[in-house]
């Protein structure tokens, strides 16, 4: 499962040492067990037929099992929201139990562990009758989604798809809905014939089998997975999608599904799949297991994407054209899932304590890929931004990474088990080395194969093939909540460098954490690198030195999961984005030179201080883009002295670097500057391979108010890319136009997701300035918006945009229909503060 995620950010984290680290009591909820296994899951069958119209699935379940150790008369199988209309064994009903969550099947006899039994469920699932649910890291938990089921809406593809993960599953087929049960399956699909008539693709587990078409116009499609894998892996997909099939692989099938609009695409957005398999097979020693690898891309999907066996499902943002794909692809999500089917569908948390087995990993394969095919310094960056997220997270939440006592599963899917999972595997990998470390990945995957793991069978893993106790690791890492706070204190005295570091992190939930760590020194424009071991809460280390050190830093190749509060001057960190040969510390030298406290209007531009304004020059010029990217932000709308030199550093950013988005922000960090050369540059770069640079020049260009506007605007109203889209609105937006109303409403409803959540603000703004005729125009949009989008986040912006509009009594009414009708717990909390309106 990989979260939704937003774009590219970089949060800065050293300002939280304004105040004392966070004392924060984890989650006090209930213990939660691996599930009991009564019986266990052999083998699941599917005979499912959708009904569009009524958006339900009509089906038969033929689900066999056997005790798992104790004799058992009665099946308990997870069934939510059906309708159960009959229950057999070998042709006799069978009396059951139904209370729409747990279907109790008395079997009519005693089965021991050397049984096996067959039963047979005939039942409709009603999706769309269920409670909603959901989390914020999965948005609903349904199970079954008909997308545009009756096809009103011309711009959107009708589509059948599921999810799963955690125990959703159960809202589409009756099965034992836990992390710790393993299933073959068969599942038949039956289309009708609209969509046999429509050319309509079906994917599942495994493999197609046959494809039949039935003599009343109908197709059944018959997929099969023969090798085991948890419920919460099935999947199944239908609608309208182009399949192509990679001719750079020949062990299995590799394959992709998207809509046919992006076929000529498919290749370029996943075409790296085959080298990403060759890569982790050989990395770990442990060949891909499965029959076929598929991956699917579906509209209005309610998380980032999902694992299912043989079967990944994405959201449709990685649906990209080449212009989107010359700023970025999706490796990192694509990595993502894939190395799942080794951690997670292979060896499979047994319980969701244990979920970081299935998503650490995963999350650090992104890390790997990364340093892989692309080098270690775009490697540096992704686990920048997973240190970032974790340490965001941390000033609200601190669990263990592996936690029994939590509140609601869903709580499981946060930055912890993703974020600071992939650190401290990275950590774990440094303590023992490269061979040891993948030598025991393999060797936890060989013993568990198909089964289930929990945090002991790892540890248990790599002390085998270590030979050393390393509970203290485990321990400390994964079965404690935070993290080490360290206090560097630096002295030079009398030729002897002596450093003092204090661990200041609260212990009540903590631990006093024991750290090998490195120091790089630099004296005399030279470098040395020093082992340590931070294992007390007083540390006292010296050197010798002949002279004063230039630059001290800790823990140079950024393994530390923990922050460090290092004070120094301007000097110091100067010295330091120079010398410093990782990424995150020119960043973070970057970033501490030119930070303003938010919201603080009083504070001058950390750019016009001389020497740092000549470091955020030269940094436009660094080797790495993110690191250009951040100095061409620090130099936004720059007024003062040297600005010629600065405009020149930002103009040959925009006519050379090679990141279409450092490009862009240099043309953004310009767009107030009095130049007609600049004029020309933007102009030029309408015609950049980039949608995100293309949009960047429109801007600049149209924040001018050139002769030419309006036939600039002409020439791009039509887009639907959204970073053209809001160039465009924006310039609307200021001239509130009445006659352009009906352009924005023809965008927006073509929009879906994180597209129309971003771009909902802007529209805001238009209206603020509107009429109120054409506000109460806006209504109907908004209130469908607010009430029926699928996803939450969504329905707030379009809350949050008709609370602009509250002058209005229709607005007011609408505000509270949404706010009395809203099933979401988390949308329910926050619309409180909205009532008074």
């Amino acid at each position: 499962m990989r979260l939704l995620s937003s774009l590219i950010f970089i949060c800065f984290v050293f300002a939280a040492w304004a105040q004392e680290p966070p004392n924060i009591t984890p989650s006090q909820g209930k213990y939660n067990p691996e599930r009991t296994k009564k019986n266990d899951l052999i083998h699941t069958k599917l005979e499912l037929r959708p009904n569009w119209d009524k958006q339900q699935m009509y089906s038969v379940a033929t689900i066999t099992f056997k005790p798992h150790f104790y004799p058992q008369s009665v099946l308990e199988l997870d069934a939510k929201g059906f309708d159960v209309q009959m229950v057999r064994m070998k042709n006799k009903e069978l009396k059951f139990d139904y209370n729409q969550r747990l279907l109790k099947i008395d079997l009519g006899k005693t089965l021991t562990r050397k049984d096996s039994a067959q039963v047979q469920i005939v039942y409709i699932a009603k999706p769309n009758e269920l409670p909603a649910g959901g989390s914020e890291a999965i948005t609903a938990d349904k199970g079954l989604y008909f997308i545009n089921a009756d096809g009103s809406d011309p711009e959107k593809p009708r589509q059948i798809w599921t999810q799963g993960e955690t125990e959703a599953n159960s809202c589409w087929f009756p099965t034992i809905d836990s992390p710790n049960q393993k299933t073959t399956l068969e599942i038949f699909i039956t289309l009708d014939k609209r969509s046999v008539d429509a050319k309509y693709l079906t994917l599942s587990n495994g493999k197609l089998i046959s494809s039949k078409v039935n003599s009343d116009g109908t197709r059944t499609d018959y997929w099969r997975q023969d090798k085991p894998a948890a419920p919460y892996l099935t999947m199944i997909a239908v609608g309208d999608f182009r399949k192509v099939v990679d001719p750079n692989y020949k062990k299995f099938e590799v394959s992709y599904y998207v809509e046919p609009k992006f076929e000529k695409y498919a290749m370029n957005i996943f075409g790296r799949t085959p080298e990403m398999i060759s890569y982790f097979e050989n990395l770990l020693g442990v060949g891909y297991q499965w029959d076929k690898y598929s991956q699917i891309a579906v509209r209005e999907y309610v998380s980032g994407a999902m694992e299912n066996t043989t079967a990944t499902v994405h959201g449709d943002f990685v649906q990209k054209d080449n212009h989107q794909l010359a700023d970025d692809n999706d490796d990192g999500v694509i990595a993502h899932e894939l190395f799942h089917h080794w951690f997670g569908d292979l060896v499979t948390a047994e319980s969701w304590a244990n979920l970081p087995l299935n998503e650490s990993f995963a999350n650090y394969s992104e890390y790997l890929w990364t340093a892989h095919k692309y080098g270690q310094d775009e490697a540096d960056l992704v686990a920048y931004i997973a240190f970032n997220q974790y340490f965001s997270e941390v000033q609200e939440k601190q669990e263990p990474l592996i936690r029994y006592h939590y509140n609601d599963k869903e709580d499981m899917f946060d930055s912890h088990s993703y974020a600071k999972g992939g650190r401290i595997l990275h950590l774990l990998r440094k303590q023992v080395g490269d061979e040891a470390f993948f030598a025991s990945l393999k060797l936890y995957l060989t013993q568990n194969a198909f089964k289930t793991g929990e945090i002991d069978q790892l540890r248990l893993a790599f002390e085998l093939v270590t030979g050393e106790d390393l509970h203290w690791f485990f321990d400390q890492w994964f079965m404690k909540s935070g993290n080490p706070d360290l206090q560097v204190i630096q002295e030079y005295t009398n030729g002897k460098l002596k450093l003092v570091i204090n661990q200041i992190q609260d212990t009540t939930y903590s631990t006093l954490y024991r750290l090998p760590l490195q120091v790089e020194i630099w004296s005399n424009n030279q470098k040395s690198v020093h082992e340590i071991l931070v294992d007390k809460f007083t540390n006292t280390f010296e050197w010798n030195l002949q002279t004063s050190p230039q630059m001290v830093y800790l823990d140079p190749e950024n393994t530390l999961v923990g922050r460090v509060l290092f004070q120094k001057n301007k000097e110091d960190y100067i010295y330091q984005y120079y010398h410093a040969e990782r990424v995150p510390a020119r960043l973070n030298a970057l970033e501490i030179l030119t930070y303003v406290p938010e919201g603080d209007s009083m504070v001058v531009s950390p750019a016009l201080d001389k020497d740092i304004r000549k470091v955020l020059i030269d940094a436009t010029r660094d080797k790495f883009w993110r690191v250009r990217q951040l100095a061409v932000q620090k130099l936004y709308d720059y007024d003062g002295d040297d600005f010629l030199e600065v405009e020149r550093a930002l103009q040959s950013r925009v006519q050379n670097d090679e990141r279409s988005y450092v490009r862009a922000d240099a043309i953004i960090a310009m767009k107030g500057f009095q130049n007609s050369q600049n004029d020309k540059l933007f102009r030029a770069a309408l015609n950049d391979t980039s949608y995100t640079v293309q949009a960047a020049a429109l801007e600049a260009i149209l924040g001018s108010r050139p002769t030419d506007a309006a036939e600039l605007v002409k020439k791009y109203e039509n887009s639907y890319n959204t970073a053209i889209f809001s160039a465009v609105a924006n310039y609307f937006s200021e001239e509130s136009a009445p006659e352009r109303f009906n352009w924005y409403i023809k965008h927006l409803s073509k929009m879906s997701g994180g597209d129309l959540y971003q771009v909902l603000g802007i529209f805001g703004t238009y209206l603020v300035k509107s009429s109120p005729e054409i506000q109460a125009k806006s209504l109907p949009l908004l209130k469908k918006i607010a009430t029926k989008d699928t996803q939450w986040y969504v329905r707030f912006a379009g809350l949050q945009t008709l609370a602009l509009l509250s002058d209005l009594k229709e607005a007011k009414d609408i505000i509270k229909e949404v706010i009395a009708t809203e099933k979401d717990q988390r949308l329910q909390k926050v619309y409180q503060q909205y009532k008074d309106l």
